[in-house]
């Protein structure tokens, strides 16, 4: 009987200070080593084991890999059921940079206190980001998501993150919606958003959620969308309707287009809209 099949890929996407990694081992046994980067990683399937800070730690299905940079661990499946996982790595001067937008002091870099975390809630937030940094989704949600996982991530470990309650926040809701409108688009960040309300970037998505029922990013998803359909009822493609709301390849914008509506944007234009899901 042929061994298990194990694989490792490791790629820079398109979004500057971040790596993604993803793994299936049975034998490979990682030797003492330590990163440069923050390490994120989520156990998807069996269990790993490593040594740690002089003693062993195992990684059930489901946790979270939390290892600060220079922290060094070894790594390896804990059994024969082998370990399936997947790995942000965040750049030092990035997460500096996702900490100030936390209101954490510039000098004080975050500090992750255990390797291993239950965070069950936040499973379905991190396999978006991922997926989100693969496909070079929009930088805003990119950012958004990261930001997101980092904080609560943060939280959840014992480190205190400053923030205000979120507060109605009308005007600079206002003003977000009418920049997103108006530059759909385009990949506008984050930081765009926070110069214009003079809002701290984790504050303004926490406000915009609270108002509108949507954070910024799924904001202008949905605008690109309708703007989108709009223009199915001209003669442009499918790939340049697709191409000019701003999303990045047609077949991103059929997925988008029928998790909404329900039918693809070719079904939509032929004016048949019930179709078997």
């Amino acid at each position: 009987m042929p061994p298990p099949r194990e694989f490792a890929c490791l790629w820079t996407p398109k979004f500057a200070g971040v790596e993604l990694y993803r793994a299936h081992l049975h034998r490979h046994v990682f030797g003492k080593h330590f990163h440069d980067a923050y390490t994120i990683g989520l156990n998807e399937q069996g269990c790993g084991q490593s040594a740690y800070c002089g003693r062993l730690t195992v990684s059930p299905p489901g946790s979270f890999n939390l290892i600060n940079p220079g922290e060094v661990h070894t790594g390896q499946a804990a059994d024969g059921q082998g370990w399936g996982f997947r790995n942000l790595y965040i750049s030092v001067p990035l997460m500096a940079s996702l900490g100030g937008q936390l209101g954490q002091a510039e000098s004080s870099l975050p500090i992750f206190h255990g390797p291993v975390a239950h965070c069950p809630p936040l499973r379905p937030l991190f396999r978006r980001l991922f997926h989100a940094l693969d496909q070079s989704a929009p930088l805003l949600t990119q950012q958004s998501l990261l930001l997101e996982l980092v904080a609560q991530l943060l939280e959840h470990d014992g480190n205190r993150v400053p923030q205000s309650p979120a507060g109605p926040e009308s005007k600079a809701v206002a003003l977000v919606q009418a920049y997103l409108e108006a530059h759909a688009a385009e990949n506008v960040s984050i930081a765009v958003l926070s110069q214009l309300t003079n809002l701290s970037p984790y504050y303004l998505i926490r406000s915009f959620r609270q108002q509108v029922g949507l954070p910024p990013h799924s904001y202008q998803r949905q605008v690109r969308l309708l703007k989108a359909k709009q223009a199915l009822h001209t003669s442009q493609s499918l790939t340049e309707v697709a191409l000019n709301a701003g999303f990045f390849d047609q077949s991103h914008f059929t997925r988008s287009f029928k998790r909404i509506f329900g039918v693809t944007p070719g079904q939509y234009r032929q004016g048949n809209s019930v179709q078997d899901l």
